[in-house]
């Protein structure tokens, strides 16, 4: 099998080295781009994955993860078992996952979990307004607004105290961040909604799995991607 490796400025070397040389003695290949491979395989932890999901979906490639980092959720094996990739790799679920797509700066962005409309600096409040398919649903003063997919629902979502939903679900869930407004929960609609954020008041920033993308002073809509990203992951 070709394979593509991606990894972080986290990972260590020597575990990349490591891992190479341990592919190639079971006759794999190793790939300088991703258009030649078979397989991208992040080397690192969620957050590397979660980098590595954009050059997965951006080249519709397969990708898999191996856990060189703390959490590994996504991943498909830890490190120390890298002696059972190819059984790994035969009996793994391959599924599309749901992705979030919104529209900053005439630049589509992609995210596998979640997209934040969030304060911009530490001690500040932001004035969002939630409207789902044109239909106003509330305006809160929070920390942000978290909308995620099902497979980002164990992330930010839920330390934000938000639900874990099924990975088939076909729901999204919006999550607010420590809201100033009683009664003020996640609210949970079909994957199909167009949900809009708008601020009320100076500015928010927006942010893809975790990474700022820009700042908005007007309104934001997300909704579910076309695309998908091909995950392998362990059989249910």
């Amino acid at each position: 099998m070709k394979l593509y490796l991606y990894y972080g400025d986290y990972t260590a070397k020597q575990d990349v080295e490591n891992i190479s040389n341990r592919l190639k003695e079971r006759g794999h290949s190793i790939c300088g781009s991703f258009s030649e491979c078979d397989l991208i395989l992040s080397l690192g932890g969620d957050g590397t994955l979660l980098k590595a999901a954009q050059h997965a979906i951006a080249a519709d490639k397969p990708l898999a993860g191996i856990n060189c980092g703390r959490l590994g959720y996504l991943c498909l094996l830890r490190q120390e078992e890298i002696a059972d990739f190819d059984e790994a790799v035969s009996t793994a679920q391959l599924s599309e996952k749901v992705l979030l797509k919104c529209q900053l700066g005439g630049i589509e962005h992609i995210a596998v979990n979640d997209i934040t409309a969030g304060k911009t600096s530490f001690g500040k409040t932001v004035d969002l307004s939630l409207s789902v398919n044109g239909h106003f649903r509330y305006t809160t003063r929070c920390d942000g607004l978290i909308i995620t997919t099902p497979v980002g629902s164990s992330a930010y979502n839920l330390a934000a105290s938000g639900p874990l939903l099924d990975n088939d679900a076909g729901v999204l869930a919006i999550t607010p961040i420590c809201s100033h407004t009683k009664n003020i929960h996640t609210l949970v609609v079909r994957d199909d909604r167009q949900i809009t954020v708008s601020v009320n008041h100076d500015d928010a920033g927006i942010f893809a799995d975790g990474e700022y993308i820009g700042t908005i002073t007007d309104s934001i809509t997300i909704s579910k991607s076309e695309k998908t990203l091909r995950l392998l992951g362990k059989a249910n």
